[in-house]
């Protein structure tokens, strides 16, 4: 069986689809997984062991161009294609690939393009649990929602030499905050991160490492503006493997809902994330103990005007309480820490 996994961007989203493509393998082990994205996400795949090829998406093409690319995936003869993304293009694109199957969501305008349509049984569903759920006719059931990003020895090096270079003094925990987006419903003020950075570095000695990607410095600076200690200094922006590599390497994120967010989750760093418009639901693990996420509802997140209002959903997220899941995740640490110290001592 040959298959074709689509879902283009964003990067949150492409992680979303790695627990789904890890239960499509271990079910069907001897099938052959294409997985079509566009950069920066093909990044996620590189060192994923369950994916046979990666398939950049055209973003920059003319029409002769794109029709090239679409006869190159008919060649590829595919049985199944899996449309997790769901945009009217890649609807269509399952079906002029010619793919015998033709998986999607029931979405108006899109499900003539199917040949199994898929109803979403709950919007506050995590995303993962949502596109597995595209897995169904094949077999595949999981409850694993463990996100996957796998990434080489020289982005652990490069992350290494990162720190290095910005001398951390390693005297309390090394937290790295991320306070961009490039969505204006989901950007917590410079100003709250500015406090919060404050509080950490005041009552832990916390190294503040700062993360951010192309045109989002301006983020970066607003914060630091704002801030009475200092952070870790600057450095030259990492590849999103070299980033979640760093974030291996912290022993706390906080930051907007963004891709450092989801990349800390991959790689099973504790996170505290600030949610304004998107539900938390949705995009944080279940009942998790180690990922928390906080968000402020007041009373039109189910029903959302945006851009027709203030944002309060932003802005009615207390410093206070982002504060307080920073210190409970501080503290479970601790005591982890502490608990398996005790262990070796009676060992």
């Amino acid at each position: 069986m040959k298959i074709l996994l689509i879902q283009l961007k964003q990067i949150g989203d492409v992680l979303m689809t790695t627990p789904a493509l890890r239960a499509l393998r271990k079910k069907h082990p001897g099938a052959e997984i294409h997985f079509l994205t566009q950069k920066p996400s093909n990044q996620i795949f590189e060192f994923n062991p369950f994916v046979d090829r990666v398939i950049d998406f055209p973003t920059k093409s003319d029409f002769r161009e794109r029709l090239g690319f679409i006869e190159s995936l008919r060649k590829e003869k595919y049985d199944v294609a899996i449309d997790f993304l769901g945009l009217p293009k890649t609807a269509l694109l399952t079906k002029l690939i010619g793919a015998k199957k033709r998986i999607g969501f029931k979405k108006f305008g899109r499900s003539l393009f199917y040949t199994e349509r898929v109803f979403a049984s709950d919007e506050n569903l995590y995303s993962v649990e949502h596109k597995i759920q595209l897995l169904r006719s094949l077999g595949v059931h999981s409850t694993d929602f463990q996100l996957d990003f796998f990434y080489g020895n020289q982005d652990l090096s490069k992350a290494q030499a990162i720190l290095q270079d910005l001398h951390p003094k390693k005297i309390g925990p090394l937290i790295s905050i991320s306070p961009v987006s490039r969505q204006a419903y989901k950007v917590w003020p410079a100003e709250n991160f500015a406090v919060t950075a404050d509080y950490l570095i005041d009552k832990y000695q916390a190294d503040i490492l700062f993360l951010w990607g192309p045109n989002e410095y301006g983020f970066i600076k607003a914060v630091k503006d704002k801030m009475k200690n200092q952070p870790l200094g600057d450095y030259d922006i990492p590849t999103i493997r070299e980033t979640a590599a760093l974030l291996k390497l912290v022993d706390l994120h906080i930051g907007n809902d963004n891709g450092p967010m989801h990349f800390a989750i991959a790689v099973k760093t504790p996170s505290v994330a600030v949610f304004g418009r998107p539900k938390l639901s949705n995009w944080t693990p279940p009942e998790s103990k180690t990922h928390l996420a906080i968000e402020y509802d007041p009373g039109c997140k189910s029903n959302c005007v945006y851009p027709r209002c203030e944002l309060q959903c932003l802005t009615g997220v207390e410093i206070s309480k982002v504060i307080e899941l920073a210190d409970l995740s501080l503290n479970q640490q601790f005591m982890i820490s502490s608990e398996l110290k005790l262990k070796s001592a009676n060992i």
